[in-house]
């Protein structure tokens, strides 16, 4: 049943995205999505509220009696991050596609929170007042990317970002259940050349804003950068500089 319903669910995001692309009249933006899956007892939630912030929600949060947390990442296309490689902002089709990826998360996560309805488990979806940012600060009660990573999607890189089987590029989103299948596990080990032997680092040598450095991860000092693109995109900060035209941007470059 596992790999039912994770193909199931995988199959469904790939079908919408497909068929938005599609009854829009827009070229391909996305890649292949892969699922996973969280163990919504696993300790490591818990963890959360140091490493994220004290008010993290827990799956039970979002769903009393939830077991699992269905992850996946939504890469883009290749050509489409091409294209956003050079510049000091973002370019008008990376801004576009990152506008139009948000706005469609909640329509396609309760698309597949319906499916899983469907076999008879309940699901629920965190709401944009869960997962966007605390007022004040520049992080969330629902780190999308921190629950994909203890889905076993990927480990961290330097540039904050997880890098899954398909690299980094992209968005993670998720839904919260009761499905009876068994959990992933956690990625061992790095995926980052940087953090590996030190071999790579250029995401740091990308940076516009200098937020990455090999200390760590200005979280404030990327988003001050945002102000030219919020200027230029009405508000909506899409750098993505740090995520395009690197080892990682596509694939695991440890392997």
């Amino acid at each position: 049943m596992d790999l039912d319903v994770r193909e199931l669910l995988a199959d469904t995001i790939k079908r919408y995205l497909d068929r938005y692309c599609e009854e829009n009249g827009l070229e391909r933006i996305w890649g292949e999505p892969p699922v996973a899956f969280a163990d919504a007892r696993s300790p490591l939630f818990q963890e959360l509220r140091t490493v994220v912030h004290p008010e993290h929600l827990m799956p039970e949060d979002i769903l009393p009696g939830a077991t699992i947390v269905v992850s996946y990442y939504i890469p883009y296309d290749r050509e489409l991050a091409k294209g956003n490689i050079s510049g000091n902002t973002a370019s008008t089709e990376w801004a576009f596609a990152y506008a139009l990826t948000f706005s469609i998360i909640d329509d396609l996560a309760d698309t597949v929170a319906t499916d899983v309805r469907a076999l008879d488990f309940e699901a629920e979806l965190p709401t944009p007042e869960q997962y966007d940012r605390i007022p004040g600060d520049i992080v969330s009660r629902w780190s999308q990317r921190h629950v994909a990573y203890i889905a076993g999607l990927g480990t961290f890189g330097k540039n904050n970002m997880l890098i899954t089987d398909r690299g980094c590029c992209g968005r993670f989103y998720s839904i919260v259940t009761n499905l009876d299948v068994e959990p992933d596990r956690p990625v061992e080990g790095e995926r980052c050349l940087f953090k590996i032997d030190g071999s790579c680092g250029a995401c740091m040598r990308k940076c516009r804003s200098g937020a990455i450095t090999p200390g760590g991860f200005d979280r404030w000092a990327c988003d001050r950068h945002g102000d030219a693109s919020r200027e230029t995109y009405n508000g909506l900060y899409a750098c993505g500089k740090c995520i395009v035209g690197m080892p990682c941007s596509f694939r695991d470059p440890s392997v």
